[in-house]
């Protein structure tokens, strides 16, 4: 099965930015690959505009946290109206979160519409050092995403170290350290939208047969 569209969320899109190059970087690829990449970030005011191979929508967000993790928090109300305006109105078929920050909200869209979800740690709390007040927070967050994603993707074998205190399937965290990573962040959307696909058609089966459904057809993650 391969994917016609992405929905990706990072907080925050500016040139030069590294998380922000990275989704730029991927959706280039993705173009060429015929695929559209949607981007939801906050930012000063609402902008929805096409920046390179980016469809970029920008929310705005007046309310102040009393640190930057409750802000955070804030913040995901706003990630999930944007993201429910999109969904009803492309064909989305995956959901590529980036960093605990857009986390909540990607888990919940996942959930609510029923679609497969990846996630890309450019860093976890266990690597940073764990010095942060709300540090055990946000690496509950981390291993929330890690739990619910189908893939987890890494570029750094530090970050990949840092995630074996997890004790995690090795066929789920996907360590992309060469120069064409972006193919292969591909092959894991194809992937992970045919297992969803597959998973959804068994459990329409099970309705159809009144939960009768005594066969249970597995799928690879190679």
């Amino acid at each position: 099965m391969s994917v016609e569209s992405v929905l990706m969320l990072t907080q925050k899109y500016s040139e030069g930015e590294k998380i922000s190059e990275y989704c730029q970087r991927l959706a280039s690829h993705l173009e060429d690959e015929g695929v559209e990449t949607h981007l939801v970030c906050f930012g000063d005011e609402d902008v929805d505009e096409k920046v390179g191979s980016v469809n970029l929508h920008k929310f705005s967000f007046k309310m102040h946290g009393d640190n930057y993790f409750s802000w955070s928090m804030l913040l995901q109300s706003r990630f999930m109206e944007k993201i429910d305006e999109i969904v009803e109105e492309e064909d989305v078929d995956v959901i590529h979160a980036n960093n605990w920050p857009t986390l909540p909200a990607s888990l919940t869209a996942s959930k609510l519409h029923e679609l497969p979800f990846v996630v890309t740690y450019h860093s976890i709390e266990e690597e940073r050092g764990m010095d942060n007040p709300h540090s055990h927070q946000i690496s509950d967050l981390e291993w929330e995403g890690i739990e619910e994603a189908s893939f987890i993707v890494v570029h750094k074998d530090k970050t990949k170290e840092a995630m074996e205190v997890y004790d995690l399937p090795e066929k789920k965290v996907k360590l992309l350290a060469n120069e064409d990573w972006e193919k292969d962040v591909k092959k894991l959307y194809d992937r992970a939208a045919q297992v969803n696909s597959n998973l959804q058609n068994m459990e329409k089966e099970a309705e159809d047969n009144h939960g009768n459904f005594d066969a249970y057809v597995g799928v690879s993650s190679e």
